[in-house]
């Protein structure tokens, strides 16, 4: 069913090319992030990040909506979006202050212990930042698919993930594979464009190449390569971006079925009002 979900992904992406939208907003907000630090803008550097996760939610709900119900439409995209945004983001908020609180936590005793334990920290709160994102990875796609609350779509999608354990590692392990593979094609393109202006790296001894700082490659390639770098970037980001939406959807349409939904246990009255025991 793992396999069947990924095929079922391109399947999407092939047949409704309305679900590459998310891929090309990812791919604009991508370039904006390489462009903007390079020309000095590092005051906008926050704004940006901001802009992007109020952003995100909306993509995925129009994607999720989509998908849902099988309607692939701009129009459809829109309101999917609308309606789902705040469904999206409100859980993200909480697994995000949850996350820092944790951190905040573990950090205090950890400091107060010495310079030897604050030096090990590093990797356990790493560990800790990547088992929630382990967990609460499918929150957005419980909460368009299920419609449900804040708190409801944080622990259904870690109900969903302990009941297919091995099945989302292994989604997880093919979009790692998907991002090394575009990645490292971009790494080639990229290499393959520039190769005469980056011939002087090579003569270069290792000793010499330690130092080398990246003003010192942007200033090989000049203006046009800065841009043409952002060109490269984007587009690994646009095919991973849309990638990932529709393989999510799918994986999650294709296996939440297999998750013990949580049954109210009571009655209807003469009236057919329902009483919950």
């Amino acid at each position: 069913m793992t396999l069947n979900s990924l095929t079922n992904a391109v399947s999407l992406l092939r047949q409704h090319p309305i679900l590459w939208s998310v891929g090309l907003v990812m791919g604009a907000l991508a370039v904006l992030d390489l462009i903007i630090p390079v020309y000095g803008g590092a005051f906008y550097t926050e704004p940006l990040a901001l802009l992007q996760a109020l952003v995100i939610p909306f993509l995925a709900g129009g994607v999720y909506g989509m998908v849902k119900g099988e309607a692939f439409s701009a129009g459809e995209f829109v309101r999917s979006g609308k309606t789902y945004y705040f469904r999206i983001l409100l859980p993200a908020l909480v697994i995000f202050f949850a996350a820092v609180l944790t951190v905040f936590l573990l950090a205090i005793p950890l400091a107060l212990l010495g310079a030897g334990a604050a030096a090990g920290m590093a990797p356990l709160l790493f560990g800790v930042l990547v088992s929630i994102a382990f967990f609460t990875f499918f929150y957005d796609t419980v909460a368009v698919f299920e419609e449900t609350n804040v708190f409801e779509s944080i622990r259904r999608s870690i109900e969903f993930v302990m009941n297919n354990l091995g099945r989302v590692l292994i989604f997880y392990l093919a979009n790692i594979v998907v991002l090394a593979s575009l990645g490292f094609a971009g790494i080639i393109a990229w290499t393959a464009i520039f190769a005469e202006k980056l011939e002087p790296l090579t003569r270069m001894s290792p000793t010499e190449l330690q130092t080398v700082m990246p003003q010192d490659i942007l200033a090989l390639i000049g203006t046009e390569g800065i841009w043409i770098s952002a060109v490269v970037y984007a587009v690994v980001i646009v095919l991973f971006s849309a990638f990932l939406y529709a393989y999510k959807a799918s994986f999650f349409r294709s296996h939440a079925a297999g998750v013990p939904q949580q049954v109210e246990q009571g009655e209807y009255d003469e009236k057919g009002r329902w009483y919950k025991y």
